[in-house]
């Protein structure tokens, strides 16, 4: 017996693998602290539920003895930083359980790339689950429910299905649906090509008197989304040129085009995998630092429906409003966190 176990999981949504992993976990430990991780993200095809919403699908499949051993805990993503993600779960395991190095176990099952986290806790013991319901993923019942065609008969919870039927009425399912049927009709365009597309985009990430720039996104993906501007990058151009380009295009910021240049202070690549619907896409983000008196005059175009000035002090307050991983890129940026 344990004395505590270690469950990470997005559970978008939680299938039947997820629920016999929490069962094996409970005939083996006092106390299951189970982390809902992809916590405080924008609704996407790949995170569709919000922390809420997955916590009660678990909590409506479980029993109350079951619950009794059961800490939920929702945690933040950290992409871009392992290390600081690494003392996050640590330290909010210290929070809610009192851990004994010695007697503290983590469990899971390593299918691909990414159960690489798994890894991450050499000082606790791994506790391997076999291979369940013939590799069930979430993205599969995700994809069945955005498509309008999941049933009964997946390998669901009744309580999770009767929850997600319950669900797909909502404004934000239709939206997300419809956005569904965009990308999987973006991808079929690119199907026939000998190997899989891979997207490169120049973003800007512009600071100007504490108020950081941003565009509202007028289209799929991510329609009605805060986001940095940016975009493709075209097969003629350098992709510092790119960043600048869409920079004016997206927002018609009332500057010229070498005044931006030279604001350039600093230049990043972000490559999460999954950080696109459409596929890889490799984003370059360069930071401009305008040293302007006062904020330029900005016009949306282009993808954009707005573009706007934000304080930059309330960025944490519209972190759910941030379009795929835009708001982990700004505070790796600007704060060399996530």
């Amino acid at each position: 017996m344990f004395s505590a176990l270690i469950y990470i999981g997005r559970f978008q949504p939680p299938h039947n693998g997820h629920f016999a992993t929490i069962r094996k976990a409970l005939e083996q430990t006092e106390k299951l602290l189970l982390f809902i991780g992809s916590h405080e993200v924008c609704r996407s095809l790949r995170n569709p539920f919000t922390t809420e919403e997955r916590i009660e699908m678990l909590k409506i499949s479980l029993t109350e003895d079951e619950l009794k051993k059961i800490m939920i805990i929702p945690i933040h993503d950290s992409n871009y930083n392992h290390v600081e993600w690494v003392k996050e779960l640590k330290k909010l395991s210290a929070l809610h359980y009192p851990l004994s190095t010695s007697n503290t176990g983590i469990i899971g099952h390593k299918k691909d790339d990414t159960s690489y986290y798994l890894t991450l806790f050499p000082e606790w013991e791994f506790l391997e689950m076999p291979l369940l319901e013939g590799g069930l993923s979430s993205t599969e019942i995700r994809n069945k429910w955005l498509a309008g065609a999941l049933t009964a008969q997946d390998k669901i919870p009744p309580s999770v299905y009767a929850y997600l039927q319950s669900k797909a009425n909502e404004e934000w399912a239709k939206i997300q649906m419809e956005e569904y049927k965009l990308v999987e009709e973006y991808k079929k365009e690119w199907a026939c090509t000998p190997y899989p597309p891979i997207f490169v985009a120049g973003d800007a990430l512009v600071v100007c008197q504490g108020h950081i720039l941003l565009i509202k996104r007028g289209a799929f993906p991510g329609k009605g989304l805060y986001a940095m501007a940016g975009g493709f990058l075209d097969s003629a151009e350098p992709i510092r040129h790119c960043a600048i380009r869409e920079l004016i295009e997206e927002t018609g910021i009332e500057l010229e085009y070498e005044a931006l240049d030279k604001s350039i202070k600093n230049h990043q690549v972000f490559d999460d995998p999954d950080r696109e619907p459409r596929g890889r896409m490799i984003s370059h983000t360069f930071f401009f630092d305008l040293q302007a008196q006062a904020l330029p005059k900005l016009k949306a175009a282009d993808d954009a429906s707005e573009a706007l000035w934000f304080p930059l002090k309330d960025i944490d307050k519209i972190r759910i409003q941030l379009g795929g991983d835009h708001y982990k890129i700004i505070k790796k940026m600007l704060l060399g966190l996530f």
